[in-house]
């Protein structure tokens, strides 16, 4: 049965790896929205993803509200996206150095040591260390572009959280600047 699955997965690696390197793209667009859908209880699909919307949206907003005139609370956030982003070139760097390696013992005699599923397995590896840093550091610049020009996109993330408040049916529905006589 593995032997059967390992020549299906060699058969199939090329298509296996471009699932796998937009899949990881996608998670690390959207790991904020993903990190709060699991943090949730479980409850109705449309609901759980609605919630973890909403609460991605506020963390957005709670971001950008935070770091709009504080330096210090501006360079914590940035540093937390680096810290991650140098952790995953570090194993991408380390990747190449244990690639090198597995090379030279191939060349050193043991012509099965490093087969084609090996070097798929590499290349598919280095593609997902670059997507999801690319994909990082992409999030970190559109946050620090939405930090320069807040004035404007504050008040579309505000209509988005309504509109999201809407959906899930949390909204407050009286207007706030009624009076009653």
């Amino acid at each position: 049965m593995l032997h059967a699955f390992a020549h299906w997965l060699h058969e199939h690696a090329r298509s296996f790896e471009i699932v796998l390197v937009i899949l990881s793209a996608l998670v690390a667009f959207y790991a904020d929205t993903l990190r709060h859908f699991l943090s949730l209880p479980p409850q109705k699909l449309s609901t759980w993803i609605l919630k973890a919307r909403l609460l991605s949206v506020n963390s957005k907003l709670f971001n950008l509200c935070e770091c709009q005139n504080n330096a210090f609370s501006t360079l914590v956030y940035i540093s937390r996206f680096l810290v991650f982003v140098l952790l995953l070139s570090s194993l991408f760097i380390g990747g190449i150095f244990l690639e090198v390696v597995s090379i030279r013992v191939e060349n050193r005699g043991d012509p099965g040591a490093y087969s084609r599923f090996h070097a798929n397995l590499d290349i598919t590896l280095a593609l997902l260390f670059v997507v999801v840093v690319c994909s990082r550091l992409l999030l970190l610049g559109e946050f620090l572009f939405r930090l320069r020009n807040f004035k404007g996109y504050d008040s579309r993330l505000m209509e988005r959280v309504a509109e999201l408040e809407g959906k899930l049916g949390i909204a407050d529905t009286t207007p706030a600047n009624s009076i009653s006589d």
